[in-house]
């Protein structure tokens, strides 16, 4: 796979929570029990590194560069593969967004990085059900992954 297949994705979801920011963001660093691949690593916090895996051979290695308690959280992904057709999304970043919004907080995840050509519609379906149903039943249903 060359990188003349890649193409550059800058894809924004949001949600808004009955939930004060404090705890919205407590649930969201706690991403090993909601992210949809395995977890392996420090807690997240400034500088941090975990990896993402599936069994698969999905693999991601991240680094936590922004961190704002009860505001923003990004990481940067470090190394990457996916074995199956050896796409690698190095340097994308993965932000974190929360505003208080009256009594709730809105949630705001960003996807800025890199997609293949032919999978941009995977890539949004892959947000949107990141965090529409997995973080919002973490944090609404008590539903772990």
């Amino acid at each position: 796979m060359t990188k003349e297949n890649y193409k550059p994705v800058n894809y924004a979801v949001e949600i808004e929570l009955a939930r004060p920011a404090k705890d919205v963001f407590a649930h969201l660093i706690d991403v090993a029990k909601w992210w949809p691949e395995d977890f392996e690593g420090q807690d997240i916090k400034l500088d941090s590194e975990f990896v993402f895996s599936t069994g698969d051979g999905h693999y991601s290695k991240n680094k936590v560069i922004e961190f704002v308690p009860n505001k923003k959280v990004t990481w940067l992904t470090t190394e990457s593969l996916r074995k199956a057709d050896n796409y690698d999304w190095t340097g994308t970043k993965f932000t974190f967004e929360l505003t208080t919004n009256g009594e709730g907080t809105q949630v705001k995840f960003t996807y800025d990085g890199v997609v293949l050509e032919h999978e941009s519609d995977k890539l949004v379906q892959i947000c949107d059900l990141t965090l529409k149903e997995l973080f919002y039943n973490f944090i609404i249903c008590g539903n772990g992954k």
